[in-house]
């Protein structure tokens, strides 16, 4: 048998290029930032999922953690924000959605000033439900019927 080192290196370095990809995959997708918990209760919640962002004009400041049903039947969204950004206690934070077919996100207005913060594990009072698009079709027409 003829023993072929080339192939054996090149598989070598084919290996090692594939492990190394793998860990800057991992890296990218993991989030090392340090956060904190808020949460916020919706009547409607339509299509959060766990690991969806938050952002607050546009920008991207956390992920949703969880999302459960509390006794009275409220969507109970839990989210971590990254500790350096401060979010004001009479802030707004809605569902929103990247475009018709795009994904959902909590979208946080700041309102207020920026002395009143929000502390680990509070909630966020001031909420806007969710509406589909069935809902804003409906509204149209009954509008447009009136």
């Amino acid at each position: 048998m003829k023993k072929n080192y080339i192939e054996s290196i090149l598989g070598l370095l084919t290996l090692v290029l594939a492990v190394s990809f793998l860990l800057k995959f991992i890296d990218v997708n993991t989030d090392n930032k340090s956060t904190y918990n808020l949460r916020a209760k919706f009547l409607k919640a339509g299509g959060i999922n766990i690991g969806n962002d938050v952002k607050m004009r546009g920008v991207k400041i956390g992920v949703i953690s969880d999302v459960s049903l509390d006794k009275d039947y409220f969507a109970v969204v839990d989210f971590k924000v990254y500790e350096n950004i401060k979010v004001p206690k009479e802030s707004t934070v809605k569902v929103a959605s990247d475009g018709i077919l795009g994904n959902k996100y909590l979208s946080i207005s700041p309102n207020g000033d920026f002395v009143d913060l929000l502390n680990v594990n509070e909630e966020i009072k001031n909420v806007e439900d969710y509406e589909s698009i069935e809902d804003q079709v409906s509204k149209i027409i009954f509008l447009a019927t009136q």
